[in-house]
């Protein structure tokens, strides 16, 4: 069952147990009640099939999106990441009925993960509230590096309403690209810092689809 839904498996067999048991012992109103609450929580919590195939050709070089969700903005040449002078950023709001599933936009290794406390955001509030100082932001970096040594953060800031993601992997850990390493419960939003030599192959308003939606092509990896 947890091919299909993010749920845990044992409020997955116990919300089934709980259909059962009124289909069999309630009225039709209680019965299309629960039927309708039940279909709601696992269509949020749904766990979508994601294409491998094409993430293997790229070999590092191609940044696919890790998540389903909205372009909202793409900046360029910022000093926003401490450890790097300048990086181009792309920030994704991830809505509430989006799949919530997190995907590696590529091969490669987890070197640095840490979830701090701060304020939330809401995922479709002003750009400039994003761009705060981090130690002020409720957010969690995650920061990959991929076969041919590029660095990319991703910034995880938690909506007002939702929580931080839940994060399988750690620091040291390896996976592959498209491999599901996580999942946000309510969504929120997603800032993408990736290095100078990226060409960005996205717009603003665009919907990306991970592991099918290239988000940037890094040029000149050695």
């Amino acid at each position: 069952m947890r091919r299909f839904s993010f749920l845990p498996a044992e409020l997955i067999y116990g919300f089934l147990i709980l259909w059962i048991y009124a289909c069999l012992n309630w009225s039709f109103g209680h019965k299309a009640l629960i039927s309708i609450l039940l279909v709601t929580v696992f269509y949020a919590l749904r766990r979508s099939s994601i294409p491998y195939r094409d993430t293997l050709k790229n070999n590092g070089e191609i940044f696919l999106s890790p998540v389903h969700g909205i372009v909202q903005s793409i900046r360029r040449d910022t000093s926003t990441w401490d450890d790097v002078p300048f990086t181009h950023e792309v920030r994704i709001s991830i809505g509430p009925w989006d799949e919530k599933g997190l995907y590696l936009p590529t091969s490669g290794e987890v070197s640095f993960l840490k979830a701090n406390r701060g304020n939330k955001i809401p995922r479709y509030s002003d750009s400039q509230n994003f761009y705060l100082p981090a130690t002020e932001i409720a957010h969690t970096d995650f920061i990959l590096t991929s076969k041919n040594l590029t660095k990319t953060l991703m910034r995880f800031i938690d909506c007002t309403y939702g929580q931080r993601p839940s994060i399988w992997l750690k620091s040291g850990d390896r996976g592959r690209g498209a491999a599901c390493f996580g999942y946000y419960p309510f969504g929120g939003t997603l800032i993408i810092y990736l290095p100078q030599n990226s060409d960005i192959l996205v717009f603003e308003k665009e919907r990306v689809v991970p592991g099918q939606t290239v988000i940037a092509a890094l040029k000149d990896v050695k």
